[in-house]
């Protein structure tokens, strides 16, 4: 009987044994697969760290660059700024020298006119000149039709320019008495050479007056003369019709 017991005990040991082999066997499988995807998980953690690293070192890279494209723009544009600027001011210096040259010009031909009319107009000579019924007609005629082809800006630039020319500035600084007297007397005798040259004038833009319509109607008889030997209206050429 203790054999039988014994051997029994000895079956049900060696089932607990192979039990218990099997039991470790499994265990030990799924730690060998649990330890598989660990690595396999800390693979891909790796590889997507890698990655991620990757594409914020590519990122990080443009950008650096596009930064670089921003500042060199913006130099650019400063640099083109600045030419347009200078251009700009290079223009306008021209454009003043330009015009400072043109009034120069035009205060010297001014000066020249103005020194061969004071020559011109020398005492009891501007009446007979300007006046007289035997003046130039053609050049009243031609000085008439040069004011008439004048803006009145340019009308009033040659006014300044001339008057500036005309009326010199007075320094009555450090003067005596008698030097002032002397003065108001010149001054006074300018200004009755003045108003007889303003007469004198007066009477030439009369005449010119004169001259002028004396032309025009000269022309519209010419024209009535035409008009009547090709068979038309005498007035059909002078523009009334």
């Amino acid at each position: 009987n203790m054999s039988d017991d014994e051997s029994a005990y000895s079956d049900a040991e060696k089932r607990k044994k192979k039990g218990d082999e099997g039991a470790n066997f499994l265990k030990n499988r799924q730690q060998m697969k649990m330890s598989e995807l660990d690595e396999q998980l800390a693979e891909y953690i790796a590889e997507w760290r890698k990655q991620r690293q990757k594409e914020e070192d590519e990122l990080n890279k443009l950008k650096e660059k596009q930064s670089k494209r921003k500042i060199l723009r913006s130099e650019e544009e400063k640099k083109l700024a600045e030419q347009k600027k200078a251009e700009e001011e290079r223009k306008l210096r021209e454009e003043s020298d330009r015009k400072a040259r043109e009034l120069e010009e035009k205060r010297k031909r001014l000066e020249e006119v103005e020194k061969k009319r004071q020559a011109m107009m020398k005492p009891n000579e501007g009446v007979r000149k300007f006046g007289s019924k035997g003046g130039d007609k053609l050049s009243n005629i031609q000085a008439a039709k040069g004011e008439l082809g004048k803006t009145k800006e340019q009308l009033a630039e040659e006014k300044k320019i001339a008057m500036s020319i005309r009326v010199q500035p007075i320094n009555l600084d450090g003067m005596q008495a008698s030097q002032l007297r002397s003065k108001a007397e010149g001054m006074w005798a300018q200004i009755i050479k003045l108003e007889t040259e303003k007469y004198d004038m007066e009477e030439r833009m009369k005449r010119q007056d004169y001259d002028l319509k004396e032309l025009r109607e000269r022309q519209k008889q010419q024209l009535r003369q035409k008009a009547l030997k090709k068979g038309l209206d005498p007035e059909a050429l002078t523009g009334k019709h």
